[in-house]
């Protein structure tokens, strides 16, 4: 044991008095927090403890100390976990994805129901929670439909790597960030959430890349060529997009790409060639150029075809959607002569789904090109029930009054914000409107809490509370909740 650093041992004979940041502790890992850490308690604290599982006693040095928490990185095992599986990811631990695929995923599942219900007691002072069993994912192993790759001069090297002294090479590697590193890259060989083509396709394109000689992009000098690789396939009808992305536009890289890939893998329906320069890590083409096929790839969601373009935002486990879909509507419990207002309706697959049921669905979107995305995809399926508004939803409130006076107050209203939750002046519109249903989907249950504990204050109760694991082996939930409006008459 390192002799720089006291050893601080925690259990019932034995209380140290005091703890420092640099501390060798023995910890027993109960739970995990949300974000997939171990949580242990150490004294006053509570103690973090990155890749820890539950039932793990560990050894482990404290790199952070707060008053009522620490966090810790683990030096040995001491004890395993009865819920410990290897995973089979040989990259595990390095890009940050798969951060609890060492935990048994009967295990994941009832961790994350637990995390919903310790965010809305703790974050949002709700009691008697009415929770649902999680519900888990048709697949948990090559269920995602989208992965975005980067390129990078620099590689992310493992400790035992960084141990050898081994000198990183200014070269081009193509895979997933390296956690808590924007600039570095995990160079992937192969991704387990993926279909095995999307990997062929990865390795491709990476030897592709490298002997044109032109250099990755670094993204701290902002210079260089190659940027993502976007990889797309819709399970239900099998078309497969394929989108790289560099700094501008080559007709030489262009051309040989297209040869390349359309011999090798004639599966691809689109393929195509996007510029960005902007500076943001954001794998968004600002130009498209279609080498071969369509712009766009079709998928099917129960009796609804969706047509996706490289920009556009569609969930990514395909399998699990149509049963979230199916729960939003379900709960809604929509009937033929209400209004329903879909808040962030991006391209409108939810309000498409709801439109069957429905007198009227109104999509609320700030960005166009999803706005144009939902009207074709309503056209595609016939449906002449749903209207799509480009909307700002911090300014609801002053917009609102149009669509009153055209469509009329909302029976039933469907929220699905961002990660980042809503708005405060959007929750202020929605209290002001007072629509007596409201289903919210959210992918963090953190800022969930945070918005239902405003909604909840005074005009709503939760009925439902409904997770859905929609990313297996990762921290990320998705929640279903179901508000009605207090004495509504």
């Amino acid at each position: 044991m390192n002799n720089l650093h006291r050893t601080v041992l925690e259990d019932a004979h034995h209380m140290s008095t005091s703890l420092h940041k640099g501390d060798e502790v023995i910890l027993k890992i109960d739970s995990l927090a949300f974000g997939g850490l171990g949580v242990a308690r150490l004294q006053d604290r509570v103690v973090f403890v990155d890749k820890a599982l539950p039932g793990q006693t560990v050894r482990a040095r404290i790199f952070k100390l707060k008053k009522k928490f620490a966090q810790a990185r683990i030096l040995e095992i001491v004890k395993q976990s009865p819920f410990y599986q290897k995973p089979r990811c040989t990259h595990f631990g390095a890009c940050g994805g798969c951060s609890i695929q060492h935990l048994d995923y009967i295990q994941q599942l009832h961790f994350k129901e637990q995390q919903v219900r310790e965010s809305l007691e703790h974050l949002g002072g709700f009691q008697n929670i009415p929770l649902k069993p999680i519900l888990a994912s048709p697949e948990s192993f090559s269920y995602r439909n989208k992965m975005e790759f980067s390129f990078s001069p620099h590689r992310w090297l493992s400790n035992e790597e960084m141990i050898k002294n081994r000198p990183e090479k200014k070269e081009l590697y193509l895979g997933l960030h390296a956690k808590n590193f924007y600039n570095k890259v995990v160079d992937i060989q192969q991704c387990h959430l993926v279909a095995a083509q999307t990997n062929d396709i990865l390795r491709v394109t990476r030897e592709f890349a490298a002997q044109t000689g032109l250099p990755a992009y670094d993204s701290k000098q902002h210079i260089g060529f190659w940027r993502f690789l976007v990889v797309r396939h819709s399970k239900n009808i099998n078309n497969l997009m394929v989108n790289l992305v560099t700094f501008d536009y080559n007709p030489k890289v262009a051309k040989n790409f297209k040869k390349l890939m359309t011999a090798t893998f004639p599966q691809i329906t689109s393929l195509l060639y996007s510029t960005t320069q902007n500076i943001s890590g954001l794998a968004y083409g600002e130009k498209e150029y279609v080498l071969a096929g369509n712009h766009l790839i079709e998928e099917k969601l129960a009796d609804y075809r969706f047509e996706i373009s490289s920009n556009s935002f569609f969930q990514t486990n395909t399998l699990q959607t149509e049963n979230l879909y199916q729960i939003v509507v379900e709960l809604a419990a929509i009937q033929p002569e209400q209004v329903v207002y879909d808040l962030f309706c991006g391209a409108g697959t939810i309000s498409i789904f709801a439109s069957r049921l429905a007198h009227r669905v109104v999509g609320f979107e700030i960005v166009p090109d999803a706005v144009d995305d939902a009207i074709r995809n309503a056209r595609k399926n016939n449906i002449n029930n749903c209207d799509f508004l480009v909307s700002d939803l911090r300014t609801f409130a002053k917009d609102w009054q149009q669509p009153l006076q055209r469509y009329g107050k909302p029976a039933i209203m469907i929220i699905d914000p961002p990660r980042g939750g809503m708005h405060p002046k959007t929750i202020d519109a929605i209290l002001e409107l007072e629509p007596p249903c409201i289903i919210h989907v959210s992918c963090n249950p953190t800022t969930l809490a945070r918005d239902l504990k405003i909604l909840c204050e005074q005009k709503y109760y939760l009925q439902t509370v409904q997770p859905v694991d929609m990313f297996p082996h990762t921290h990320h939930i998705e929640v279903v909740v179901k508000l009605l409006l207090i004495n509504n008459q």
